[in-house]
């Protein structure tokens, strides 16, 4: 995905709908108007015509407008998109839907392409992330061929977001909403050899659908309030162990979530539980792509399922300051009692550790023993704790730009090798 030559502010006035939009109110709708209060000026990649918008945009660039006189939270939104009726390259073309834009350099898009494929991309900073919160996927709902008309729909319900062509689901993922009401727009591409013409209309915004309300159920009877002073398990504070600051992302893992990549023979997700199960001898690794980060505070429980018959070479915890696969720091502790933080460049582990292995009296050694591990990172300044006990501090090399965190896991080199959990992961902002 190739970043913007040129983005606008933009806005809409309302009148008709689209049909695939399904909310009962709509916040946007109607012809394309230029001007200040409008999307912005007319010009060679950018031409309204009704409720039709025509965009041009530069070769091998992309161009974007949304609505800045209308920012919302949850939506449904919807466009009818036409295939470009010729392009030199249909991997290379794209056009569909903007949404979460903060401002010209902070969004996601949801596209679509002339040879039958779909992505969602994030842009954060100015820069389009290299792991995008969908990876381009074929699709059959696709209607392919020249000038061929689709339905393009995004959904956004909370931190759900929802993708549908031509009313079949396509992706749903959770994603990093941001802290205000954002807005909403169109955005388009030509491939590196010669300009494509993507004609875009009949755009809307609605409310998204109330959910079907359950029959009414027989009335309770709510149990009587505690006494002033008596303990009734309720948690009104955040664990010693862990931070409590405002919260920027925590996972319950009640159910597989697509974020951390698909499920396989080494990863799973089910029951409050993270669960590894890397080959013999090597490690595994998953970090979410849906949410990036600055400062963090962030903190999870590790636990080994059953006893190891190497503990030197089994080990599990957070990985913190992750580019892609290839670049990131990890923090890990060993049922032995041993804790290490190493740094990965272009795959490779770096000679000069940013903390050697080391003995630590708090951790809790063998297996089905719950560890809680703490990585907070500030600016290059980082610091780890295990079970509420300092364990190091160092002067790290953060990226230039917001990063992902994860988690990994590593076998012995046994027969059948280990199996790590991962519980209660949870990311604030540091205080």
């Amino acid at each position: 995905m190739r970043s913007s030559a040129f983005i606008a502010l933009a806005a809409l006035l309302l009148t008709g709908p689209a049909l695939a939009c399904a909310g009962p109110n709509a916040q946007i709708s109607g012809d394309f108007q230029t001007g200040e209060k409008g999307w912005g000026e007319a010009d060679a990649q950018f031409q309204p015509k009704g409720s039709e918008a025509v965009f041009t945009p530069l070769v091998s660039t992309q161009t974007a407008r949304w609505n800045a006189g209308v920012a919302l939270t949850d939506l449904d939104t919807c466009a009818t998109i036409a295939m470009p009726s010729t392009t030199a390259d249909a991997t290379r073309s794209y056009a569909g839907i903007l949404f979460w834009g903060v401002d010209k350099d902070n969004f996601y898009q949801a596209v679509i392409a002339p040879n039958g494929m779909f992505t969602v991309a994030r842009k954060v900073q100015g820069r389009i992330l290299p792991t995008p919160p969908v990876n381009w996927l074929q699709t059959s709902a696709l209607k392919l061929g020249s000038n061929e008309k689709n339905t393009l729909r995004v959904t956004i319900d909370g931190q759900l977001v929802t993708v549908r062509i031509n009313d079949t689901e396509v992706a749903s993922f959770r994603g990093q909403a941001p802290d205000q009401a954002s807005h909403v727009g169109l955005v388009a591409s030509s491939a590196p050899a010669a300009v494509d013409t993507w004609t875009i209309s009949d755009f809307k915004v609605t409310d998204i659908a109330a959910p079907a309300q359950p029959a009414a159920a027989a009335p309770t009877v709510a149990p009587p309030a505690a006494p002033a002073g008596e303990v009734t398990g309720a948690i009104t504070a955040a664990p010693t162990d862990c931070g409590a600051g405002k919260v920027l992302f925590d996972d319950s893992f009640a159910a597989h979530d697509s974020s951390w990549g698909g499920k396989d023979g080494q990863f799973a997700i089910s029951g409050g539980e993270a669960v590894f199960t890397p080959a013999p001898g090597t490690p595994a690794m998953r970090w979410n792509r849906a949410f990036v980060f600055g400062d963090i505070d962030a903190c999870a429980k590790v636990e080994l399922a059953k006893a190891t018959r190497d503990p030197t070479q089994s080990y599990a915890g957070l990985l913190f300051w992750v580019q892609d696969g290839r670049n990131y720091y990890q923090a890990v502790i060993a049922p032995n009692g041993y804790f290490t933080v190493a740094r990965i460049v272009d795959g490779k582990v770096v000679a000069k550790r940013p903390v050697d292995w080391k003995k630590l009296d708090s951790i809790k050694t063998g297996a089905e023993e719950k560890n809680t591990l703490r990585v907070t990172a500030k600016g290059p300044e980082v610091k780890i704790a295990v079970n509420g006990k300092t364990a190091a501090s160092f002067t790290g090399e953060p990226p230039r730009s917001p990063s992902y965190l994860g988690m990994m896991a590593a076998s012995a080199d046994t027969k059948k090798g280990d199996s790590w959990s991962v519980s209660d992961l949870k990311v604030t902002a540091p205080q």
